[in-house]
């Protein structure tokens, strides 16, 4: 349990021990940000412990953005010495204190992220809205907060209070009139490096490390060559808000007015948290004891609005067309986090619209990352619009390879991935067909079985990815060195496409129509799925690029010819 802070006039975010952390032999601490590295030989830390998994991912970024803004490396050599020995937990305090001044998170002074202005004649809310999830004011006032419901959370303490700022801060959706959102927009999708370390194992320090950007990459980001380091342009709540009012003359906030690390600390919402004493109440999230509680906070519209241009470097980006110079933050969609998202996430996707988070791209070409295996973690609220309808994430394996070998298995991930779109599709098709006589006029949602299929072939997937590389390492002066990968690839996603429509519209029971239209709907999937037909063709031709089974007739042409 986190111990009660003694002094109930300034919670410094620095100094307080307000972050939950478990170590590899299971003990749960609470530690100031500086003590990541604390035993990390012996027992280190290997996760956080929010009870909330955003939360969790919004910890991620707060220390890497903490990291990059007061211990960036000067560049990728010096941030592998910190890779190979970890510096000690006096040594951050020591970066960390040059910021402190900016993480009071009460007192009198300036607050994190909170509005120097006092919002005076602002109505209170209660502390539960500032989660993402939390009903609006339009589903309250209507009593429909049917799953989510009101009054859940009646109190936090400060280190829950600090950290669903936080979150709402770097994920925040469209909150009414005036209410902005995030600099990436509504729930955006966060990608991670996940790092094993050669010498401490899979570490908490392996999952923020590889991802703190450079003063070198930091500046490369900026522009007008704003880096002077000034901590107004860093830590917006220092300062007045720049209010995006438009009747008061505000404006958008675009990359040329603010340092290129405000990226890391952006403030889209006006608010002051109320701070009370706690008087026996305990955390309604964590269960700790706080000698201060936040019950409510004061808000205020027409906070910050961050313009289009910044790209934030732990999230992948996107253009709407090719001729489109502006780049949009990718935002997860229903269906989960699988491996049909790896172009884009991982590689370039095959028309160059989509292209991974800088920091996956930095680590998979820098000099720290090529003899080291690894992962990435993708995470992030799915939003319908104000709507909070899930939280993905997923975690999958991460290789870095020469120049060469990256190319050709790029292409390969682009191929498969294609093809296993198109064969979800063709799956999904052909159930709707078997259930319905008019299937363009089935209602509902039949996601799921896209789902499904790209759970079902993960394991096949990345399998068929160590046969590419080992067919690349063999077959260097081919022309094609993955084609037998991708052909093998083929009755693999047959398998799991037939099995699938069998469980969804299984034969069973249907009455002799029904049953023509089912058999003729597994017919034309099994087709397609060898290649046959215009559907087959454009998946064997077209995402693939391996050769179609010649028909019967093309072959007696041959035949007769020869």
């Amino acid at each position: 349990m986190m111990p009660a802070n003694a002094d109930p006039v300034v919670f410094n975010l620095i100094r307080e021990p307000w972050l939950p952390v478990r170590r590899r032999s299971g003990a749960l601490e609470w530690i100031p940000p500086w003590r990541i590295t604390d035993r990390i030989a012996e027992d280190p830390f290997v996760s956080f412990a929010w009870p909330r998994p955003d939360f969790n991912g919004a910890a991620h970024e707060l220390l890497i953005g903490l990291l990059s803004t007061a211990a960036a490396p000067e560049d990728d050599g010096e941030r592998g010495g910190w890779w190979q020995d970890p510096p000690q937990p006096a040594a951050l305090e020591q970066r960390f204190s040059s910021v402190a001044h900016a993480f009071d998170l009460d007192g009198p002074g300036p607050r994190f992220l909170q509005d120097i202005d006092l919002l005076e004649g602002t109505g209170d809310k209660p502390v539960g809205a500032l989660f993402i999830e939390a009903p609006g004011a339009k589903t309250l006032r209507e009593n429909a907060d049917l799953f989510v419901k009101r009054g859940q959370t009646p109190v936090l303490c400060r280190a829950a209070a600090a950290m669903a700022l936080f979150t709402l801060s770097s994920y925040a959706p469209a909150g009414g009139a005036g209410h902005r959102t995030s600099l990436r927009g509504g729930g955006p999708m966060v990608t991670l490096v996940v790092a094993g370390h050669s010498r401490f194992g899979n570490t908490l320090w392996g999952r923020l490390w590889p991802n703190v950007e450079s003063r070198e990459q930091i500046g490369a980001r900026a522009t007008e060559a704003i880096l002077d380091d000034a901590a107004e342009r860093i830590f917006p709540w220092l300062v007045p808000t720049r209010t995006s009012n438009p009747k008061a003359g505000g404006k958008p906030t675009t990359p040329a007015d603010i340092h290129p690390l405000q990226v890391y600390w952006s403030m889209p919402r006006r608010i002051r948290l109320n701070f009370e004493r706690a008087r026996g109440r305990a955390c309604a999230l964590t269960s700790a004891e706080d000698s201060v509680i936040v019950s409510s906070y004061k808000t205020k519209n027409y906070g910050a609005n961050y313009s289009e241009g910044f790209q934030h470097p732990l999230t992948p980006y996107y253009r709407q067309k090719a001729a489109a110079t502006e780049k949009l933050p990718v935002h997860p969609n229903p269906g989960g986090i699988s491996y049909r998202m790896w172009p884009g996430l991982v590689v370039r996707s095959k028309d160059g619209l989509r292209e991974p988070a800088q920091a996956i791209t930095h680590w998979l070409q820098s000099r720290v990352g090529s003899a080291v295996e690894s992962r990435f973690v993708a995470f992030g609220y799915d939003m319908d619009n104000m709507k909070a309808r899930a939280w993905n994430e997923g975690e999958m394996p991460l290789w870095r390879f020469d120049d060469e070998t990256s190319a050709w298995l790029g292409e390969f991930i682009r191929r498969v991935t294609a093809s296993a779109l198109t064969a979800s599709r063709l799956t999904t098709r052909a159930v709707k067909s078997a259930l319905y006589e008019r299937p363009s006029d089935a209602t509902g949602d039949f996601g799921f079985i896209a789902e499904r299929f790209f759970r079902d072939t993960e394991g096949a997937f990345f399998a068929a990815l160590r046969k590419a590389v080992a067919q690349i390492e063999k077959e260097r002066n081919s022309d094609d060195p993955t084609i037998e990968a991708r052909e093998r690839w083929v009755p693999v996603m047959a398998k799991a496409a037939l099995r699938l429509f069998d469980e969804y519209a299984p034969p069973e029971g249907l009455e002799n129509r029904e049953m023509r239209r089912h058999v003729k709907a597994r017919f034309h999937l099994a087709l397609a799925l060898g290649g046959r037909g215009k559907a087959g063709k454009s998946l064997f031709d077209g995402d693939l690029d391996i050769p179609s089974p010649e028909t019967a007739r093309a072959r007696q042409g041959k035949q007769e010819a020869a």
